[in-house]
């Protein structure tokens, strides 16, 4: 009877979970939350830009970033994945669009985490796919700061640099698929 239960729990678990993937995290936030959302990006960005040494001058030589100041990653069993909201700004700081990233997975996993992530575009081209919703392949490659002291600068990989400052979590090791970061232009 134990494991009736056990089994039923998870799947309700799972199906919760595919719901709330299968609704979705739209691209840009709503009308009345825009102002908000620009003021926890700005605290994000001042975040990194106090916690990862050189920053300025790599986002300065860039052509562009991606700012998302909350980004949720958990899983359940064989089931799991990311979702957040960012905002596209050129290197001078000015809004350019929105993005977000929306992944489900399936694998063993369990957990869940929350952290602040800032992708560093290098150049017109890598930030032209983006804008076409063009990027593919994934990376690992994820520099992580935190709040005791600096974090040295990511390294590009295929145009872009991608920097992780943990809110919460139990969870090690973000996996990020380009290929689910979606842009969309300002409104």
């Amino acid at each position: 009877m134990a494991h009736i239960n056990t089994l039923r729990t998870t799947t309700l678990l799972i199906a919760g979970f595919a719901l709330l993937f299968a609704s979705g995290c739209s691209t840009s936030p709503a009308p009345r939350d825009t102002q908000s959302f620009i003021s926890e990006s700005d605290a994000a960005m001042a975040w990194f830009h106090s916690n990862v040494w050189g920053l300025d001058e790599q986002i300065e030589a860039a052509e562009a970033y991606i700012i998302f100041p909350k980004v949720g990653q958990f899983g359940i069993i064989f089931g799991g994945g990311k979702f957040g909201r960012g905002m596209l700004n050129n290197s001078d700081g000015s809004q350019i669009g929105w993005a977000a990233v929306n992944t489900g997975s399936i694998g063993l996993q369990a957990g869940v985490q929350g952290f602040k992530m800032l992708i560093v575009i290098e150049d017109q081209y890598t930030l032209n796919k983006f804008m076409e919703n063009q990027m593919e392949g994934s990376t690992n490659a994820v520099a992580v700061a935190g709040d005791e002291g600096g974090s040295a600068l990511a390294l590009f990989d295929d145009g872009i640099a991608i920097y992780q400052g943990a809110n919460t979590g139990l969870m090690a090791g973000v996996n990020i698929g380009l290929d689910y970061i979606r842009y969309k232009p300002l409104d």
